[in-house]
């Protein structure tokens, strides 16, 4: 249980220390990484491994992997290194997360919030092919849904539980409700939006050490871009809104980590089928959470998700 009312000492500082280690750790981590991608590639192509099945897919793997990726890797890795000092410093206990239970009606929330995710997600996909905003590959790949399926699986539980499990809960017990919900759906859209732009790398042979932190200045840069940001952070500060909407609904994390596994094998599976067209038309982004009509899309469902979830049996906030 959360306390009702808000403690002296604001976890947001902390928190926001926190997310600024992971990124700074990851800028000086991302090198070594990617040195150590370079040197298992060419071991690899000296080696008796390099010629197994194993061998090839980890050369493939390592060959169209760019210093960005690594960049991704290095924040991931010191996110999970300092995941556990931080909780010691926040003094984590149960009281933070919410119940699992009852199990029966959680599973009824998911699958409520998955199929009205993907589903209307994918629907507004093929409105765009109507529109010819996007095309069919020439051989879409209807039955590969294993990679779909497991960002959405990975995404929807990891996330849900870290951002309105664990990060939640932990601004609900020392800020009023509405502050809570406010920065939760903030920092969830910031972190998110933490990328640099869509085709921009650094080449293999100009890596230096300092590379890290050119990734960060281009990721800076995203927030001065108006029409990038109004184009994909309004949608992440929508989906981070619908997610936390229900999870202060229903009491528990079932109904989010359908939601957000539902988008997230939405927009893979689509982007598996379909090829952008550049239309120039502001409503359609080159995929499905760009755009005004994604994000009034994910407005929708985040509303018809709570009206449904309203009739079902909800767990407890306080």
């Amino acid at each position: 249980m959360q306390a009702n009312k808000p403690s002296h000492t604001s976890a947001l500082p902390k928190l926001l220390i926190y997310l600024l280690a992971v990124m700074i750790g990851g800028a000086l981590l991302a090198v070594p990484l990617f040195d150590l991608g370079q040197s298992a590639l060419v071991w690899l192509k000296g080696g008796l491994l390099g010629s197994s099945v194993l061998g090839q897919w980890l050369l493939k793997e390592i060959q169209r992997a760019h210093f960005t990726r690594y960049f991704n890797r290095a924040v991931l890795v010191c996110a999970m290194v300092f995941i556990w000092p931080f909780l010691r410093w926040v003094r984590l206990d149960r009281s933070l997360l919410p119940s699992w239970g009852p199990v029966s009606s959680g599973v009824k929330q998911w699958f409520i919030g998955f199929s009205l995710a993907s589903g209307l997600l994918l629907a507004l996909g093929f409105i765009f092919i109507g529109a010819g905003a996007y095309q069919m590959r020439p051989q879409p790949g209807w039955s590969k849904l294993s990679e779909p399926i497991t960002a959405a699986l990975g995404a929807g539980i990891i996330e849900e539980f870290f951002f309105r499990g664990l990060l939640l809960g932990l601004l609900l017990r020392t800020m009023t409700t509405r502050a809570a919900v406010l920065w939760a759906t903030f920092i969830f859209a910031i972190v998110h939006f933490m990328k640099p732009p869509d085709g921009w790398q650094i080449a293999d042979d100009q890596v230096v050490w300092t590379s890290g932190f050119a990734v960060l200045a281009q990721i800076a840069k995203g927030f001065g871009d108006v029409q990038f940001l109004l184009a994909e952070f309004a949608t992440l500060v929508a989906v981070g809104w619908a997610l936390t909407k229900v999870r202060m609904q229903t009491g528990a994390l079932w109904a989010g980590i359908g939601l957000h596994g539902g988008w997230v094998f939405g927009l893979k599976y689509f982007s598996a089928l379909t090829h952008y067209q550049n239309t120039g038309l502001p409503w359609i982004g080159q995929n499905l959470k760009i755009g005004l009509a994604p994000l009034a899309m994910v407005v929708f469902t985040g509303w018809l998700a709570g009206r449904l979830l309203h009739r079902l049996p909800a767990g407890r906030v306080t």
